[in-house]
């Protein structure tokens, strides 16, 4: 296109973002919802077990006391039977998310009980990403301390973690699908990513 002077005006100019639809926004029906909560149990547990075999292979080489190769065995087994129990589970049987609720125990009230969350509990959390983020990562939740509680991702809407920026700040709402162990009461929990903004 060209303007009365003879000069060339690129056509973006006139057809630019405006003209660009956005994007559907994903979301998940209640039955979908659940189904995504079991996988990332079942996520969780895999990485736990995961977790666990390094230690008993650190365990082996010598490491640590002894009774730690028993001990690390024994959780493994726990786990795979866990991960067998929710790999067959089916997904209307997986309970929905909570809310916690103002007025008792929260998540983060709980002493022990380490392993699956059920029912989920569902928050909003706020990150700001300050590096590529999968499967197994740290969320970096505002107002989190090195005293926890830790949020590690076992799953996202979507399936693919690439889509939390690095340099972007994010409100998500996470469910908690499995309570990790960890050093005392502090909190380390395995989370669902079902909603970002």
């Amino acid at each position: 296109m060209k303007t009365a002077l003879g000069l060339a005006i690129p056509a973006l100019l006139f057809f630019g973002p405006f003209h660009i639809p956005a994007a559907p926004r994903v979301e998940e029906s209640a039955s979908d919802l659940r189904e995504s909560l079991r996988l990332s149990t079942v996520t969780a547990i895999e990485l736990e077990i995961d977790a666990y075999t390094e230690k008993l292979r650190t365990a082996e080489e010598g490491t640590g006391p002894d009774e730690n190769k028993v001990k690390f065995r024994l959780m493994i087994e726990d786990l795979e039977a866990e991960r067998e129990r929710f790999s067959l589970m089916p997904s209307d049987e997986y309970p929905d998310p909570v809310k916690p609720q103002a007025d008792s125990d929260t998540v983060f009230d709980r002493e022990t009980g380490y392993g699956p969350i059920l029912p989920p509990v569902m928050m909003d959390v706020v990150i700001d990403v300050d590096g590529p983020l999968d499967v197994g990562s740290i969320l970096p939740v505002e107002g989190g301390s090195r005293s926890g509680p830790f949020f590690h991702l076992s799953g996202i809407l979507g399936g693919d973690a690439g889509v939390l920026k690095p340099g972007k700040r994010y409100r998500l709402t996470v469910c908690t699908v499995y309570r990790r162990e960890y050093f005392g009461f502090i909190g380390s929990y395995y989370v669902y990513v079902s909603d970002l903004r």
